[in-house]
């Protein structure tokens, strides 16, 4: 590959707006390095019946968990589902579901029963009954202080107390549907078994005693309300009076249901509550680990009250359940789960909740040495990271301009037509036209910027990861053509070269992706860059041409018709069997690799790989990825190696293996909620692991060429 004039002035030019790309990337670190802290926030319910299920009441377990590291408990919204559960004397039922039992007319009182009868109180209707009066006040106080007059109704009939809560249809929660049929098993209708309704899920009050006690433990309180669509005008200043009652102050939204409170029509009176008191929304991320939790209304919430928000890991059952997991005699895999959520993903709160004893199991693990022991390796562990555990402070507001972005535009799209011109080995002087086209990319950030961000940071994760491939395999072809023979330390030294610029290609397109991406939306991961996938599938298009224009054609001047016919030849070659099993397997391999991207497929890493990520993970700042420092980086060695020794097979076997790394060091920085200075360790250990492995794979592969050497002399 010859470089001229024209070509140095638009390396140049790259070079450039690549600092504009710098220059991103340090802003974007400045705001990562005050993004430090990470909280606990206890879950009250599972830390009630995790004390239940020990010799040791709530407040000594509480204090126990502050001693360990936790900060805050969050305390939900009563309502009267939770408060059955706890085993309150009340008694709910939905009208529908009621009129079902036979004798049901013998629990409420004739003017209840009449007024059913009747349809006064609707099939969607819920009746609240208890003879307890206290409690009774309790609710009423509730309701009257939340909901307008006409969705309740109070009444008082001999020494019980009833409330019906006027519902919809769309309160109801629906569970199987049941099929009717006739004698001959024909179908006659189909039923929703109705299962709960919103009704009993709406909130009612806060309980002062839990919220009195985590005061007494000294663990701060988050409270989490509960919205209701039908009637929500008051929620907010209820939220509001709840804080100053019990001299509350609200640093952060922690839902509670599944909308925002207010939504819908009545959001902006919330925005300006969070607003005024500089509450930062909560984003709970998904059990996939991808986005967070789709609640109604808490993106609009999070944009209008910019971009104020904390992202949050909530320990799943699955999660909890992974005590003595991978041989670990304790909680340590809990642990690596919690840790790679603050430092991989900078989830800045955990929602916390004690641990089971083993896989499948929901039985507490009530060992406090553990506990003590997990808080302690995980405090240690991120302190190399530079994060603390106190109370979380929000991440700040960052986004980029467009005339920054139609610099990195213009940059990018020079780049891709270098390489369309390099990877074709197009030399026509004409053809040096096609770079003015990088001008009018330049101003596509400025008519839409949404594509743009997208467009040109798919295009840059593509084009630098078929750069980097272009110049590995130019400089592998220079050796296989060359009529030296490479001493095994000179293999070492030019191969360790080649890797190293290679990846700083790679390193150069993932910093020109991160700077088109470089937005608070997508690090909270209110947006993601979802072309990962397929910004690593195509590199290996462009390895093929490569290969096809560098390694095969022969004839340069009439190099198009030369690739016709050599794609013409291949087309028509009859096709062996080895041929066809290779092809599977490179296939199958394919599968694998780019299924194994994410965490949305079933192929996920075995148990002996977990137990080795784990280790390295331990062990270094950063887990390098496997694919990278054992398959990827040192297939450059060996590429070099079978090069010197000119065989064209499987010199073209290790390049392709070679080919994962580039997209691979790429895609490390796609994932945009990753700090920069996580993904750049990785890489770089990556880089030294691939070098030592790719040294004493040459060594290796000497070991064995003279092996075969004798071998063959014998049989001769």
């Amino acid at each position: 590959m010859k470089i001229n004039k024209i070509d140095k002035f638009v390396i140049l030019l790259i070079c450039l707006t690549f600092l504009v790309g710098i220059n991103t990337i340090y802003h974007r670190i400045n705001n990562e390095k005050a993004y430090k802290t990470a909280e606990f926030v206890i879950d009250y319910d599972e830390m009630e019946k995790f004390s239940e299920s020990s010799d040791k009441d709530l407040s000594y377990w509480l204090n126990k968990f502050k001693g360990y590291g936790a900060y805050s408990v969050a305390v939900p919204e009563e309502t009267i589902k939770r408060l059955i559960e706890n085993g309150q004397p009340l008694k709910a039922d939905i009208v529908s579901e009621l009129v079902k039992n036979y004798d049901w007319q013998k629990n409420y009182p004739t003017e209840i029963i009449e007024r059913i009868n009747s349809k006064a109180i609707d099939n969607t209707d819920a009746i609240i009954a208890t003879s307890d009066k206290s409690l009774y006040e309790y609710i009423n106080l509730g309701l009257s202080e939340r909901y307008d007059k006409q969705f309740y109704e109070t009444l008082k009939i001999d020494d019980s107390f009833y409330i019906i809560l006027n519902g919809t249809s769309e309160d109801l929660y629906y569970g199987n549907t049941q099929r009717i049929t006739d004698i001959n098993g024909k179908g006659i209708s189909e039923t929703k078994e109705i299962v709960d309704t919103r009704l009993f899920n709406i909130g009612v009050g806060y309980d002062e005693e839990k919220i009195n006690l985590v005061k007494q433990v000294g663990l701060d309180v988050i409270l989490r309300p509960i919205n209701f669509p039908t009637y929500n005008e008051k929620l907010v200043d209820v939220y509001d009076s709840a804080n100053k009652k019990y001299n509350l102050t609200p640093r952060v939204y922690l839902m509670g249901g599944k909308e925002v409170l207010g939504f819908p029509d009545n959001e902006d009176s919330f925005l300006n509550y969070v607003k005024e008191n500089n509450i930062a929304t909560v984003l709970i991320e998904s059990a996939n680990q991808r986005e967070h939790l789709e609640q109604e209304g808490i993106n609009k919430l999070v944009e209008k009250s910019n971009y104020n928000a904390v992202r949050a890991f909530t320990m799943w059952d699955y999660v909890r359940q992974r005590n003595e997991y991978y041989n670990y005699e304790g909680a340590e895999e809990i642990e690596n789960t919690i840790f790679r959520a603050i430092t991989e993903r900078n989830i800045r709160l955990i929602y916390f909740k004690p641990f089971f004893e083993e896989e499948g199991s929901s039985k507490y693990l009530t060992d406090e040495a553990e506990y003590d022991r997990t808080f302690t390796s995980l405090s240690q562990r991120l302190k190399q990271h530079g994060i603390k555990i106190g109370a979380t402070v929000p991440i700040e507001e960052f986004h980029i301009g467009a005339k920054r972005l139609s610099i990195l535009a213009f940059g990018i799209t020079l780049s891709a037509v270098f390489l369309f011109l390099k990877m074709f080995n197009i030399k026509h002087k004409k053809a040096n036209l096609l770079y003015l086209a990088s001008i009018p990319a330049a101003l596509i950030p400025l008519v839409t910027r949404g594509l743009a961000e997208k467009g040109f940071g798919f295009l840059s994760a593509v084009v630098f990861s078929g750069l980097a491939i272009l110049f590995f395999m130019t400089e592998i072809k220079k050796v296989l053509n060359s009529n030296k023979k490479h001493s095994n330390i000179q293999m070492m030294i030019k191969s360790a070269y080649i890797l190293t610029v290679t990846i700083a290609i790679s390193i150069a397109g993932a910093i020109f992706e991160d700077s088109m991406l470089a937005d608070v939306k997508y690090f909270l991961e209110m947006d993601i860059f979802r072309g990962v996938k397929f910004a690593q599938i195509l590199p290996f298009g462009i390895f093929l041409i490569i290969y096809l224009v560098y390694f095969m054609i022969k004839d340069d001047k009439n190099k198009f018709k030369d690739m016709f016919n050599i794609v013409k030849g291949l087309l028509n070659h009859n096709i062996k069997i080895y041929y066809a099993i290779l092809a599977g397997i490179i296939g199958i391999i394919g599968y694998i690799y780019i299924a194994r991207t994410g965490h949305e497929t079933d192929i996920q890493p075995s148990n002996l790989e977990m137990i080795f990520r784990n280790f390295l993970e331990n062990v270094l700042l950063a887990r390098p990825r496997t694919k990278e420092f054992l398959i990827a980086f040192p297939a450059i060695f060996a590429a070099i190696y079978t090069a010197n020794k000119k065989s064209e097979f499987f010199t073209f076997i290790f390049m392709l293996a070679a080919a994962i790394g580039t997209s691979s060091v790429i895609n490390t920085f796609s994932h945009l909620r990753t700090p920069i200075y996580l993904s750049l360790s990785r890489t770089m250990i990556a880089l030294i692991f691939g070098i030592v492995i790719g040294c004493i794979l040459i060594l290796l592969l000497n070991y064995i060429f003279k092996l075969l050497t004798k071998i063959q002399e014998k049989l001769q």
